[in-house]
Parts: C-alpha cells; sequence; structure tokens
C-alpha cells in the first residue's frame, strides 16, 4: 500500500505533469494578454464572428477568473507542492557537510602536485576543507541546492496571493464621457477622463482604443495617464484596466413652432428619455457609425469607424409605439409639435476598476522566486577533491564553468607563487 501510495505522488509530482499544466496556463496567459479583457458579450461576438461563442462561453473574455484557468492553477499548485516536499528529504542530505558526491575519475580533473598550493586556494575562496592524510576534500555553497524549493515556495505564495484575490477583489466596470469624474472616497482620490480615443485597422476594427485620465488627489497633486488594453494604472491599490468602449447620442428635442430647444443631452444605445409633456418616450436603439442593411433587413454596423453612422430610433406614446425610424445625425424626426434630432455621437471608455489587497502577498512572491533563482544560479554546490596530484571538481549545475574557473584560479595562484620563490 505504501509503495502504492509513493508511486502516486511520483506520479502527481512528476515533470511531465508540470510541462503539461505550464503550457496550458501559458495558452491561457498568452489569449489573456492578446485578447482584450473583460468587453461586453456583444463586443466579442462582432469583433470576431466566427470565435466570439467560443471565447464568451470558455470564459476567455476573463481569462485569469475563468474556472478553467482557475482549475489549471490548482493542479499545478499540488504538483508543485508535492515535488517540493518528495525532494526536500535528498536536499536536506546534501546539506550534511559530510556529504561529497562522488568524483568521476575521467572528467574534470587538474594535475598539480602542491597541496600547500590548494590548500591555500581552498580557504581564499571559503570552502570548507576537511583533510584526511595525503587527500583534501572541499565544499562551498551547500545550501545552494534549495534553489529550487525556494523558487517552488515563492510560486506557491505567488498561487495563494491569487487565491486571496480571486476571493477578495472587487470590481466595477465604470463609464466615463470627456470631462466625466469618478471619486473614490476611501482611497482620497478622483480620476477625470480628459479624452478618449480610439484606432483602427485597415479593415475598420478596433486596434486600440485609450482613455488619457487625470488623477487628483484630495491633497491637490495631479498626475495624467494614459491607459489602453494591458497598460492599466494602479493607483492607491486601485487598478485601473481599459475594458470596454461604447458610443451616446447627442438628443435635441425642439419645439417646431417657436424653435425652442425643449431638451438636450446624451443618450446611450439601449436608453430611453421620457419627455414629460408630450408623454413621448424616445428610445435609441442603437447607434451605426458605419451602417449597412443586413439579409434580415435590420441595421448593422461594419466597422467602429463613423464613415456612414445612423441611428435607429423607436417613439412610444402612453408605452405604445407609434414609429421606427433610421436617422443620419441632423436628420429630424417630426412627431406632433416636436421636432427629435440626435445631432451627434460622442464615445465613452468602460473603465474596469479593480481593488485587490493580495498584491503585497504577489510581490512577496516574486522576490522569493527572484532569491530562488539568484540560488539556483550562482549558489549552487561546488565540491573538490584532491589526492596524489590529481584535483577532481563536481557541481550539480555549470560543472565545466566551475572546473575551467578552479583551472584558472590554481594557474593564476602557482604563477605568483613561482614568482615569489
Amino acid at each position: 500500500m505504501k509503495r502504492t501510495s509513493m508511486k502516486v505522488l511520483h506520479a502527481i509530482a512528476s515533470l511531465k505533469v508540470a510541462i503539461v499544466l505550464l503550457s496550458l496556463i501559458a495558452i491561457y496567459i498568452v489569449i489573456g494578454t492578446l485578447l482584450p479583457q473583460h468587453s461586453a458579450p456583444e463586443w466579442y461576438l462582432e469583433r470576431y464572428p466566427a470565435l466570439g461563442s467560443l471565447i464568451i462561453s470558455l470564459s476567455l473574455d476573463s481569462a485569469y477568473g475563468s474556472p478553467i484557468f482557475i482549475v489549471l492553477i490548482a493542479l499545478f499548485a499540488i504538483n508543485l507542492t508535492t515535488c517540493t516536499v518528495l525532494s526536500l528529504k535528498g536536499q536536506w542530505r546534501q546539506m550534511d557537510s559530510n556529504y561529497y558526491p562522488s568524483f568521476k575519475e575521467d572528467e574534470f580533473t587538474i594535475d598539480i602536485e602542491d597541496q600547500d598550493t590548494v590548500h591555500t586556494f581552498l580557504k581564499r575562496k571559503r570552502f570548507r576543507v576537511e583533510r584526511g592524510g595525503d587527500a583534501l576534500r572541499a565544499g562551498k555553497f551547500r545550501w545552494g541546492v534549495l534553489g529550487a524549493t525556494i523558487t517552488h515556495i515563492g510560486l506557491l505564495v505567488l498561487f495563494v496571493g491569487g487565491t486571496i484575490g480571486n476571493m477578495t477583489a472587487s470590481e466595477d466596470v465604470v463609464n466615463l464621457l470627456p470631462g466625466n469624474e469618478k471619486r473614490f472616497e476611501e482611497e482620497g482620490f478622483l480620476i477625470r477622463l480628459e479624452d478618449f480615443d480610439m484606432t483602427f485597422d485597415d479593415k475598420g476594427a478596433v486596434k486600440q482604443y485609450i482613455s488619457t485620465v487625470t488623477v487628483i488627489d484630495d491633497d491637490g497633486t495631479e498626475t495624467t495617464h494614459e491607459l489602453w488594453v494591458n497598460n492599466p494604472l494602479h493607483h492607491k491599490g486601485i487598478g485601473m484596466y481599459q475594458a470596454s468602449f461604447g458610443w451616446t447620442g447627442n438628443l435635441r428635442v425642439t419645439d417646431t413652432a417657436s424653435g425652442e430647444i425643449q431638451a438636450e443631452g446624451l443618450l446611450r444605445s439601449g436608453r430611453t428619455y421620457f419627455h414629460q409633456s408630450s408623454h413621448l418616450t424616445i428610445y435609441l436603439y442603437g447607434y451605426y457609425p458605419e451602417m449597412a442593411i443586413g439579409h434580415d433587413q435590420q441595421p448593422v454596423s461594419l466597422s467602429n469607424r463613423e464613415i456612414d453612422p445612423h441611428y435607429a430610433v423607436v417613439l412610444y406614446e402612453f408605452g405604445n409605439p407609434v414609429g421606427s425610424y433610421i436617422i443620419a445625425p441632423g436628420e429630424a424626426i417630426p412627431y406632433k409639435d416636436l421636432e427629435i434630432t440626435f445631432t451627434h455621437a460622442v464615445a465613452y471608455t468602460g473603465l474596469l476598476v479593480r481593488s485587490d489587497p493580495s498584491y503585497p502577498v504577489v510581490l512577496v512572491g516574486f522576490l522569493i522566486i527572484l532569491l530562488g533563482m539568484f540560488v539556483s544560479f550562482y549558489c549552487y554546490p561546488r565540491f573538490i577533491h584532491f589526492s596524489s596530484g590529481t584535483l577532481r571538481t563536481a557541481s550539480r549545475r555549470n560543472g565545466w564553468v566551475f572546473h575551467h574557473s578552479v583551472r584558472s584560479a590554481l594557474e593564476r595562484t602557482q604563477t605568483r607563487k613561482n614568482k615569489e620563490d
């Protein structure tokens, strides 16, 4: 039973399983980097007609919080933890002062007769030296074998930070027009959208959308930043990510007889305005920057470039539909003693606002990983054995480099000694 359990544990901790899991995690990370995140489902269906439904069903629009990604991370954490625990026993044994690896007879050897020269070199390089008659044994950086374990611990801390983030982080989508402000009372600052701009590729699809915001702290400090997809803004524990965009039409209701403007303001697609005096509801069904008529005789937008913009509008009186219209900017809809006009459209930005208390944990995990990598690559264990005029070197990593550095240092030591003699 015990033997079977160990086989299962070693299978779980195997490198093959780790490679498969890392490959799948890497795929999701690449998708999360290349694919704009947290946009509206309609945006993906329009931007990726063939793959939009798949993107939404697999939660690739929020790749890092999708159930599949979380399961992959959990499985990799189990693999890493098991691997770390199983390897600790062997690493602890190699840290013992009596441990020395096997020295190969025909590899990494140096011919040198003077034992004192070897001993002086080893002491100068801070090796722990053991004498045994005419032989010397020395070791250095035995604890460097823990480099991989330290790196694994750092990765596990990162996973813990990610779990804390998923459990405690809060998210909200804030839609802003140029000039709009959003205040964060607890953090003591506000942001103001200065400008919002979109760039397009040759086919008219949105290539990038950029929000220019000013951050104003309660002490009066002002800083200006640009946000775009994969270039977020972090301030006082709040992360702001460029997530989506949309259009608002400037609605104007005018009295036909007097020419007086009775109402004017911005109206988003899918929203209504109620004109109380006439009991008229104005519903902006949609704004189409580059309009065309689809096969079902419904308006569609070929792109978000304002080439041939039109508005689809439905009017209701006392809750009953009284007319539907497709109009160009500035074109009036006459209704009784009113004229209803959409003069122009203004794009708004959608910012994903995220508060994530796991940031310090993630930072600690990252620093532990850096420490583990430093220990692995620069503090790896080094061993030397000298007997009968032959010096042998051994190292689990960079064996040739270590051997060459010892040979060069001994040659310099011998040359210096000969000059002194």
